[in-house]
């Protein structure tokens, strides 16, 4: 019975531990988007407050930075324990970055293909447009440029 007791509790665990790493995961697929020449683009502005980037527009060269703000790792590591140095990985990297985004700092301009990540050009296959109010950029841009990095590096 005791097996038993330390079996559930090591299952649960693990789902939590689970569900905490990949929660940007499944809300990914509740962010606003629209479908535009055949590619399905996603609203800035909820996938810089998902993944904890300002956000700011400049409406002279029409352009949407978006600058991480380091709070991810914060929501995600909650559980003190997971910082023991049995935890660590072998590379001796906490497992908290490892879940950092590949960039930190986004710039994307409104009609152009180009995008700046961490001061490098980026060039995409889809141009950021607005659409009713609010910039939206291909999903390419949120899963390779803003969401945390979910493995070994």
């Amino acid at each position: 019975m005791m097996k038993t007791n330390k079996s559930k509790k090591a299952m649960v665990a693990a789902v939590l531990m689970m569900s905490m790493a990949f929660s940007g995961l499944a809300s990914a697929a509740d962010m606003k988007t629209i479908k535009k020449d055949g590619m399905e683009l996603v609203q800035l502005r909820q996938a810089a407050k998902m993944y904890d980037y300002s956000i700011m527009w400049d409406s002279k060269d029409r352009s949407v930075t978006l600058m991480y703000m380091g709070k991810m790792d914060d929501k995600m590591m909650k559980d003190d324990t997971m910082m023991e140095d049995d935890m660590k990985m072998k590379d001796d990297m906490m497992m908290e970055e490892t879940m950092m985004p590949a960039g930190k700092t986004i710039k994307l301009w409104i009609g152009s293909k180009k995008i700046m990540v961490d001061g490098m050009q980026v060039n995409l296959k889809s141009m950021p447009v607005i659409h009713e109010g609010n910039s939206y950029a291909a999903e390419s841009v949120i899963k390779q440029y803003m969401m945390p990095a979910m493995g070994m590096k």
